[in-house]
This record gives structure tokens, C-alpha cells and sequence, in this order.
């Protein structure tokens, strides 16, 4: 789950930046974006499965697949969404466009990117229990199906409550970094 996430957060990131500092590449690239993006992750299972075979590396794709469209999209929101004033004042100081990005865009983008983040962390634990009970993964979806076939109860409970702990804690870890690097929002109210 977190290195799917990860993947999804560095690619995410940087494509939806790419996409969302630039008019045209938006106007070109929004269709094929539609397209893809209301496609059910789990439909992708099958053809992971087909190109990686039975192995990890089909969990780290799907989850990274579909963990990516929220960092992305909510990036692209945020880089489009940036106070135009702020580009025309970036322009009189004539500032490079790798200044504009990480000293106007990306901070502007930040809080639309934090909501990008967190729907993925959701999304990436879903896919990875998904991925492991379809693909007969070693992990904690494995495990629970296990347990729900062999009727074991309490093993099966078990499970359910702590991939509900691991979304909560994974939920508290994203709003505590989400307060520290909106602290300046706060400060500006």
C-alpha cells in the first residue's frame, strides 16, 4: 500500500503539474483524462494479472493506478485554479518558469493536493486488500479471506478491525502533516 501510494504521489504530482500549469496541455490532454479516469480500478486487475503474472508487482501497479487519479486531478485543479494576478506579477519579475512553479503555483496548489493525497490513501488501502484477495497475495486481505472460508470468526474480525485502524491511523498521520503545511492558511485568517 505505501509504495503504491507513493508512486501515485510523486507521479500524480508531477504529471497533474505538468498538466495543470499549462492551458493547452489541459485542452489536449482533459479527454484522454475523462476517458480513463472513470474506469474501475478493480476492471485493471485482470490485466495486471495478464502482464505481471501473480506478483507483487501487480498490487504495486493497481494500487499506484488507481491512488494516482485523485493526487492528479486535485493537482491539476489546484495549478489551474492559481490566482492569474500571480502569474502577470511573476512575469514582471521575470521569473523562470521552475520559479513560477515552486514559489507560486505549488504553494497555491498545496491544499487541493493534501485533499488529492488523502482520498488516496483510501483508495490505495482498498486496492491493496482488493489486490491481495484476488490475486491470493500474502498480506491482510489474504488473510481475511482466509479466515471468512475457514469460518474462523474471530480471526476474520480481527482483520476488518485492523484495516480499519490502518485507514484511521493513515487518516490522523495525513491531517496532522495536512495542519503543519497549512499552518500559514491559518495564520493568514
Amino acid at each position: 500500500m505505501a509504495y503504491g501510494w507513493l508512486a501515485a504521489f510523486i507521479a500524480g504530482i508531477a504529471i497533474g503539474a505538468v498538466i495543470g500549469s499549462s492551458r493547452t496541455m489541459r485542452a489536449y490532454v482533459a479527454p484522454s483524462l475523462e476517458f480513463l479516469r472513470p474506469l474501475p480500478v478493480s476492471a485493471i486487475i485482470p490485466v495486471a494479472i495478464a502482464m505481471l503474472g501473480l506478483t507483487q508487482a501487480i498490487a504495486l501497479f493497481v494500487i499506484a493506478f488507481g491512488a494516482i487519479w485523485p493526487i492528479m486531478l486535485a493537482t491539476i485543479h489546484g495549478f489551474a485554479a492559481v490566482e492569474p494576478r500571480l502569474y502577470e506579477v511573476a512575469r514582471s519579475l521575470q521569473m523562470s518558469r521552475l520559479a513560477v512553479i515552486f514559489k507560486i503555483a505549488l504553494p497555491s496548489a498545496i491544499p487541493d493536493i493534501l485533499a488529492g493525497m488523502r482520498l488516496s490513501l483510501t483508495v490505495a488501502l482498498i486496492l491493496s486488500v482488493v489486490c491481495e484477495i484476488l490475486a491470493g497475495l500474502d498480506g491482510l486481505g489474504h488473510w481475511v479471506l482466509l479466515s471468512a472460508r475457514a469460518f474462523r470468526s474471530a480471526d476474520l474480525f480481527a482483520g476488518v478491525i485492523l484495516l480499519g485502524v490502518t485507514g484511521y491511523v493513515t487518516s490522523v498521520a495525513m491531517s496532522m502533516a495536512e495542519s503543519r503545511l497549512l499552518a500559514w492558511q491559518a495564520a493568514q485568517r
